[in-house]
């Protein structure tokens, strides 16, 4: 899942954003704290985002719109958590901030059916008079404690692509228009939701380390998934997704720890946010550790159990002595 993709496509530094409100910025929060619950009012918070990012730049855009304790996934930093904190760090990865423009465009998304959990993602494009027009990805997850409030980010997801993104796969689930995750309510308070997510990663993970990558995703996986890394990959069906995760060998070992975790009292639709190391031991007996953090997206089975239906990982510096 996670480092899957960190695995297969080894990619730059995160291009993002950040940001201060303005009037107009207020009054339109105010506006959406209207707005219908549902998707309506999911993608009009997104929209309300990719106006901010375009008014005031790839560095006070982004966290415009972040809740005080938002987590960024970005390529070759740690995880950062803290709207404060992510400001700056995003400033250190955009130093050609003011000649640098970005802009999103919403691919897809859904809601919980409390209407108090959801999840957007789309394309980024950079351009700067000091820099080459780079492409990526971004993948948001947005909170609110109440429908009458607007959605905050709550986990934020970006990765740098050095071309356009590839041909989306048309009726898709996620994509704008379609059903979505098909996520089952089952109601439970908020604490419990996440306790549950971290605790479905974790043994997620055990199995990965005790069997393999090929025998864990699929395992774990929804009958729709969306891989994501510099693009989004769009599998249907358990065949689909046990021909994308195969080729496990017994040379790599791919672990990781769900730090992070977040949903509604609906239950249906959460998320997880972790670290992650794959370990492959060569003939020689040399090990080599690549190290990423990662966002999952998971919705909830008929059965009462969370199956994951999106996952994308970016690279991390290797900890320090």
């Amino acid at each position: 899942m996670h480092r899957i993709l960190f695995a297969l496509t080894c990619f730059t530094t995160a291009a993002a954003c950040g940001g201060a409100m303005t009037d107009s910025g207020t009054s339109q929060e105010s506006a959406l704290a209207q707005a219908p619950t549902g998707r309506d009012a999911l993608f009009a918070a997104d929209a309300l985002h990719t106006a901010q990012i375009q008014q005031l730049g790839p560095v006070d855009g982004v966290v415009a719109s972040f809740r005080g304790n938002a987590v960024l996934v970005a390529a070759n930093i740690d995880l950062v958590r803290g709207k404060h904190e992510i400001r700056v760090a995003l400033a250190a990865a955009n130093p050609d901030a003011a000649q640098a423009t970005l802009k999103r465009t919403l691919a897809g998304g859904d809601v919980s059916s409390d209407g108090l959990f959801g999840f957007t993602f789309g394309w980024l494009e950079r351009t700067s008079t000091a820099a080459a027009t780079t492409y990526g990805t971004y993948v948001s997850t947005w909170e609110r404690e109440d429908a009458s409030e607007p959605f905050r980010v709550a986990a934020y997801y970006t990765r740098v692509a050095p071309a356009p993104h590839i041909p989306v796969r048309d009726g898709f689930p996620l994509l704008l228009g379609g059903d979505g995750a098909g996520g089952v309510p089952h109601p439970d308070g908020l604490e419990r939701q996440r306790r549950s997510l971290l605790q479905t990663d974790t043994d997620f993970a055990a199995l990965s380390v005790a069997t393999n990558t090929s025998n864990a995703f699929p395992a774990y996986a929804a009958d729709l998934v969306m891989p994501f890394g510099r693009n989004f990959f769009f599998l249907l069906g358990h065949q689909e997704v046990v021909n994308f995760y195969a080729g496990a060998t017994p040379e790599e070992v791919l672990s990781w720890s769900p730090i992070f975790a977040g949903s509604s009292p609906s239950g249906d639709l959460g998320y997880t946010v972790g670290t992650a190391v794959d370990t492959i031991t060569h003939p020689d007996g040399s090990v080599d550790r690549f190290y990423s953090k990662y966002l999952t997206l998971w919705a909830r089975q008929p059965d009462g159990t969370w199956r994951f239906i999106a996952d994308g990982g970016a690279p991390s510096p290797a900890p320090t002595p």
